[in-house]
């Protein structure tokens, strides 16, 4: 396979290649992998699943996340690769993982902790980068350097020397507690008795929790419907979730309320143009049912799953009279946009 102009340039070079005309097959080999490893967690990450103490990739991330090795330049010490499918396929997925693998590097290269938080923000996710890209840095005594770049020609924006110590102060120490995943399921079951709930995620294994009894009006509504969890998981070795130590919210991923076509302010009716769907969200903090929109300038809450919708209406209400109908001249900047985007969606129904 011939080099392309636009891959990965991995390059060996350093004492060890001028005395042996050649890289050392370990050093080629834990480069590779590392690289590999690093794109399977990107992906594992992309195809929603957590990342368990025993990394260990669904064979769907496999497939679709592989490292490509291209024939070198003869006689050169620049190893070319790719990142596509095992089938050698260009999709989105894979070019956003190419993306975030040489954000990651280029981050840990920096050597500036402010700017590797920044490219990856999860902890556990960065611990597990960390450990992956350790594959990359050579013993110092080897003599043995390893750069990477983006394409065939520039600068190398990775060195091993360079993100040497940044690589092992982000390994350092346990792997990080899971930060807050959001998970989306299918409703397997409801034992109302037990206020038990049982959700199907599509990519691992149902998840058991229990739930207050405030819930409960929301689940009747959507038995065998999608919901959005979000909150601290807890995993298991293969990185499945299994249940969470901490849920902040559940949510409608499809409204269950009725839609709103039309309501009522100042005496007039108005109706819109499509009618407004009401995906409530619950708060665990707040134990409250929230619905919002910013566009709209809606932001509703009640302690009740089926009078949310009697609060959106109220403040329907009070945005269509304060923003809609007010003089544009009265109004700043922002609070025109709202004017703007309240009258392209509702209008006045005339008698």
């Amino acid at each position: 396979m011939d080099e392309q102009s636009n891959d990965i340039q991995l390059k060996f070079d350093g004492e060890p290649i001028k005395k042996l005309r050649g890289a050392p097959a370990e050093a080629v080999i834990s480069s590779l992998n590392a690289l590999q490893r690093m794109v399977h967690i990107i992906g594992m990450r992309a195809e929603g699943r957590g990342l368990g103490q025993r990394l260990k990739p669904t064979a769907k991330v496999k497939r679709e996340y592989a490292v490509i090795c291209r024939a070198p330049q003869f006689g050169s010490h620049l190893q070319p690769i790719d990142i596509a499918s095992q089938a050698g396929a260009h999709t989105p997925a894979t070019a956003v993982a190419r993306g975030k693998l040489l954000s990651a590097l280029k981050a840990f290269d920096s050597g500036d902790d402010e700017k590797i938080v920044a490219a990856l923000p999860d902890a556990r996710e960065r611990w597990f980068l960390a450990d992956a890209a350790k594959g990359l840095i050579p013993d110092p005594s080897s003599g043995l350097r390893v750069t990477l770049r983006d394409g065939k020609m520039g600068r190398f924006a990775f060195s091993a020397d360079r993100a040497r110590d940044a690589i092992e102060r982000f390994r350092a120490g346990p792997v990080p507690e899971a930060d807050e995943e959001e998970i989306v399921g299918k409703v397997q079951s409801i034992n109302f008795t037990q206020t038990l709930l049982v959700i199907k995620p599509s990519t691992s294994r149902a998840v058991r929790m229990d739930y207050p009894l405030q819930l409960e009006p929301m689940l009747e509504h959507n038995k065998r419907e999608r919901l959005r969890l979000h909150g601290r998981p807890k995993l298991n070795n293969a990185g499945d979730i299994t249940s969470f130590t901490e849920l902040t919210s559940i949510g409608e991923v499809e409204s269950r309320l009725d839609p709103i076509v039309e309501f009522t302010s100042g005496g007039q009716r108005v109706g819109s143009n499509r009618p407004l769907s009401i995906p409530a969200t619950f708060d665990y903090e707040s134990r409250l049912f929230i619905f919002s929109d910013p566009a709209l300038g809606i932001d509703a809450y009640s302690d009740q799953y089926e009078a949310l919708r009697d609060v959106v209406l109220e403040e329907l209400d009070v945005v269509w009279r304060n923003y809609a109908m007010a003089p544009a001249s009265e109004l700043a900047p922002d609070a025109l946009l709202l004017k703007k985007a309240l009258l392209s969606r509702f209008r006045v129904i005339e008698e």
